[in-house]
């Protein structure tokens, strides 16, 4: 079994393997945008499962991209584009079974089909093991994309924070407003949300800072910076909404701009802006 195993990932995932899995995720996109004109909720729910099956497929895709490799599969660009879509994806099916939280399941499913239609224009590389990779800098890389994963799930969330509070002030009560949550729940879940971002920044930081010092080439300084005041910027804001300074719309629109140097910072970790 382990030689059959080791003899498939040989060849790289193909371009219709990742494009019929951009087709999973664009159907939950396409189920829960018309569900809106459903009032049995059938298709809301076929979205949430479409969605749930899009991301088990993906997770199966990217252990098969990683086992010839014996690695995590960040290595290039289009491999850290679909761990960020899967890392979105998995984020939501927590919050769901969870907290019983559902961020937009049609905003994540798009999300996650541009990542995976991304990745299958740029092309896999085939892989090699690499035996000269440092495990530090993998968790360093690792625990970075998932705390990007999780401060756009909390962009996510802060729109439909947003979009709920326009609607509670204009008295508009149908259409997509009536699938956003409440208010309640979407200010709890954004701060436990910007909590883990905050935390798991740090740790990435630590171990960036560490490996940067150690050997100036594994980590850039710009994206150090950009990662920094990233984490900065968390930090002030969740210690901001602890003292109960910033609640409600202004803890949602800051959480929107923190998501400005994030973006940075991943833009200067993809391999081709290192190149």
């Amino acid at each position: 079994m382990l030689p059959l195993a080791a003899g498939m990932a040989v060849a790289p995932l193909t371009t219709n393997c990742l494009l019929g899995c951009a087709g999973v995720f664009l159907a939950a996109t396409v189920l829960d945008a018309y569900a809106i004109k459903d009032g049995s909720g059938k298709l809301k729910v076929a979205g949430l499962w479409s969605l749930r099956a899009g991301w088990v497929l993906l997770t199966a895709m990217l252990a098969y991209q990683g086992l010839h490799a014996h690695t995590l599969p960040i290595g290039s660009t289009p491999e850290l584009i679909l761990t960020l879509g899967w890392g979105l994806t998995a984020l939501t099916v927590f919050l769901d079974l969870t907290f019983d939280h559902r961020l937009p399941t049609w905003a994540i499913a798009a999300l996650t089909t541009a990542c995976l239609v991304t990745a299958a224009f740029l092309g896999l590389p085939l892989t090699t093991p690499d035996a000269a990779a440092k495990p530090m800098i993998i968790l360093h890389v690792a625990t970075a994309v998932l705390a990007y994963c999780v401060l756009g799930a909390q962009a996510l969330n802060s729109v439909a924070y947003l979009l709920q509070h326009r609607a509670l002030a204009g008295r508009r009560f149908g259409g997509i407003y009536a699938f956003l949550p409440a208010l309640v729940p979407l200010e709890r879940v954004g701060g436990q949300l910007l909590g883990a971002a905050v935390w798991m920044l740090g740790l990435s930081l630590v171990i960036g800072a560490v490996d940067w010092s150690a050997d100036l080439s594994l980590v850039t300084l710009p994206k150090l910076a950009a990662s920094s005041v990233a984490w900065l910027g968390a930090l002030f804001v969740a210690v901001q909404r602890r003292r109960e300074r910033l609640l409600g719309p202004a803890f949602a629109r800051a959480s929107l701009w923190l998501l400005l140097p994030a973006l940075l910072a991943l833009w200067l970790a993809l391999p081709a802006a290192r190149a």
